[in-house]
């Protein structure tokens, strides 16, 4: 009986909690952005247990609900960034802060998520801007690791996974041959253009042979013992890469030639596998390829042209073209401490010809399709993660301000380093 009356306390705390946790916030008279639908001009978003309940023109807040007048602002998905550094890398000069890739060129094992730090300073950075979700992605190599996608909220690595693995990613070969500091010093060896080019494609070739047979390897991991009824040998590795080899599992090839990304086409086709690019510079000389084989694109829009003979804007223009081929695409930032700046490589791409619809798509959805993730976030819709937030106008425009920011319906602090920062030296 004793210890029935000494439970009783924490039952009541813990349903108090329960109850709390299901209280609605509400968010009216909103220009409310859904992405994949209508724009509500007058718009009211219920949140429930961190979920959007209702979304509507005509909405009535639920009885007790907090509500949130933000009247004079645009409500917005939360945006995605579809390829970052972001946890893994904190101070680029600074290597002890860099935690991006492994010793070795083939690491499919190696998980990012596990080694991403959910207190680096970048996070609440890029969220003050109305990021809540990005890839967090392993680099380097020729098999660089598993990726994850991850909130931008949360206190360990586990509380900021949204899904993991996401995909796998590798680079393209690049056919130069490795770095070797013993011959630093040693008298380049002479050679015609010719004979570079065919060195080059021969290193290329032999890269891409061992990349499938790891391919093959790793399809035809633990078969043959399952089949026999006896116990799967552990191998980490081929653990890892199998899905990939099914195409179950993406995998993410970094290439910006032309001649690149062809070659990744056919190598995909060849091993059948589901195949995203990433990087994608000169994506819009193959987006017709793209279209056809249904290969999607991670592409940042904030670089050179590749070649002297390439107009300036090619870069800027490559979303608008690949949109015009109907290729899936999505505008990432690539980086960690640039992820920020998502909105503006989307207006950018808006500037030299992409549609604005299309431009918040690609920082939104899109991002989210290419991951499969479309059914919990990138848009406004019910049952989906309440991942939102309010500006007082277009977001792609840089002198918008960004007033609140909710994942999972909780709202978060807009402090942040640069905040701080601002304070210290405006008030000195």
């Amino acid at each position: 009986m004793t210890r029935a009356w000494l439970a009783l306390p924490l039952f009541l705390a813990a349903a108090g909690a329960a109850a709390a946790q299901e209280k609605s916030l509400v968010i009216q008279n909103a220009r409310v952005v859904t992405v994949d639908g209508p724009t509500l001009e007058r718009g009211t978003v219920v949140i429930t247990g961190g979920r959007i309940a209702a979304v509507g023109a005509d909405v009535a807040p639920p009885a007790g609900a907090t509500v949130i007048d933000a009247a004079g602002k645009t409500l917005y998905p939360g945006l995605v960034d579809g390829l970052t550094t972001l946890g893994l890398t904190e101070i680029g000069s600074v290597a002890g802060s860099v935690d991006t890739s492994e010793v070795g060129d083939v690491n499919p094992h190696a998980r990012a998520w596990v080694a991403v730090h959910p207190h680096s300073e970048l996070i609440p950075v890029a969220r003050a801007n109305g990021l809540t979700t990005a890839l967090a992605a392993p680099a380097g190599g020729l098999l660089s690791g598993q990726s994850a996608l991850i909130r931008l909220a949360g206190d360990t690595p586990e509380s900021l996974v949204v899904k993991a693995p996401a995909a796998m990613h590798a680079v393209y070969p690049s056919g130069q041959p490795p770095f070797d500091i013993t011959r630093l010093f040693d008298e380049p060896e002479l050679k015609t253009l010719e004979e570079r080019l065919k060195d080059k494609k021969k290193n290329q070739e032999k890269d891409l042979q061992r990349l499938g047979s790891l391919l093959a390897e790793a399809k035809a991991y633990g078969t043959g013992a399952a089949a026999a009824g006896a116990p799967v040998t552990p191998d980490l590795p081929m653990e890892a890469l199998a899905p990939v080899a099914r195409g179950e599992l993406p995998l993410v090839m970094r290439a910006d030639a032309e001649e690149d990304i062809r070659g990744a086409v056919a190598f995909a086709a060849q091993h059948g596998l589901k195949l995203v690019i990433a990087g994608g510079l000169e994506a819009w000389r193959c987006a017709d390829l793209l279209k056809q084989k249904d290969v999607a694109v991670l592409t940042n829009v904030d670089r050179l042209p590749r070649r002297r003979s390439d107009p300036y804007d090619a870069a800027y223009a490559n979303p608008a073209a690949l949109h015009r081929a109907g290729v899936r695409f999505a505008i990432v930032s690539d980086d960690a401490s640039q992820s920020r700046n998502l909105p503006y490589e989307a207006a950018m791409a808006r500037a030299f010809g992409l549609p604005a619809d299309a431009a918040l798509r690609a920082i939104t959805l899109s991002p989210a399709e290419i991951f499969g993730v479309e059914g919990r976030i990138g848009s406004i819709a019910v049952g989906k993660a309440a991942n939102l937030f309010l500006a007082t106008g277009d977001v792609m425009d840089a002198r918008v301000q960004v007033t609140d920011v909710f994942v999972d319906g909780v709202p978060q602090s807009m402090e942040n380093r640069h905040t701080r920062l601002y304070k210290e030296f405006k008030d000195r």
